[in-house]
């Protein structure tokens, strides 16, 4: 007798759709991951260029040691709408902003109002005008402003000093204020040398334009002691020259080390730049 025959099963001519929509699937899921971390936040990515820029320097320029300044650039320096690039070597500015040019400007404006100022309230005698790269220099004699071997403003040189705070006033650039001494040795208790002199002079008169109404963080003093002298120590009077204040209206661009200019004449009040 014949065995049955098995009925063979009809096949399934669709299984193919189980693996390609699985491979569908995985290649949604790749895309997505891929979009997720391609895409940036323009918002977020502006305020962490800018936050690091401020912690990093003062301007959106980064000194990189030995490899001069990079930049962060914010989405709004990028026309094309894309991803902003970032520590992107730029080359050295060579012009000044206008900004800095108006700057300049109004700084050679006070420059010459603060010298007819010397010049119309004869104080010839006892300031010294001077416009440097570094700011517009006015320099005070010691003696005009304390006494020997002091650092406590005479009520004379708070009046001499106060009739410029208009001209500080006018402008918003940082003020250095520098102490200088001749070279006679000093040693007190209060003094041990002339450094501490001429920084504690220094910061008497930054405590008195602070007093007088001018912003505390637009100001800064240094003391240079006997160091950096324009004349020779050599005769009572070139030491006189050596023991002075400087109240320097900085400029932009200028830090408050910036050295002074050596002076080229000893006259007092300047009638031209």
């Amino acid at each position: 007798m014949p065995r049955p025959r098995k009925l063979r099963k009809p096949q399934n001519h669709e299984r193919w759709m189980v693996t390609y929509s699985d491979l569908i699937t995985l290649l949604l899921v790749f895309f997505i991951i891929m979009f997720a971390m391609s895409s940036i936040d323009k918002v977020k990515f502006a305020t962490l260029a800018e936050s690091l820029a401020s912690a990093l320097h003062q301007s959106n320029e980064i000194p990189l040691q030995g490899l001069g300044k990079s930049s962060l650039l914010l989405s709004g320096d990028n026309d094309t709408g894309d991803s902003p690039p970032m520590n992107v070597p730029t080359p050295a500015k060579t012009t000044p902003t206008q900004s800095s040019k108006d700057n300049d400007q109004q700084l050679q404006d006070l420059y010459q109002m603060a010298n007819q100022y010397v010049i119309s309230h004869h104080l010839q005698d006892k300031v010294q005008i001077t416009n440097q790269q570094r700011g517009v220099q006015i320099t005070m004699k010691d003696i005009a402003l304390f006494d020997t071997g002091e650092a406590v403003l005479k009520p004379n040189a708070q009046n001499l000093i106060r009739g410029f705070v208009p001209f500080f006033k006018s402008l918003p650039n940082d003020i250095v204020v520098e102490g200088y001494t001749d070279n006679q040795p000093i040693s007190t208790s209060t003094y041990p040398s002339n450094w501490e002199l001429s920084s504690a002079r220094a910061m008497s008169v930054v405590r008195f334009l602070a007093a007088d109404g001018i912003s505390a963080d637009r100001l800064s003093g240094t003391g240079y002691g006997q160091y950096h002298n324009i004349v020779p120590n050599d005769t009572p009077a070139h030491r006189q020259q050596n023991r002075r204040v400087n109240i320097v209206i900085l400029r932009q661009d200028a830090a408050p080390g910036t050295p002074a200019a050596m002076p080229q004449t000893t006259s007092s009040a300047q009638t031209s730049p």
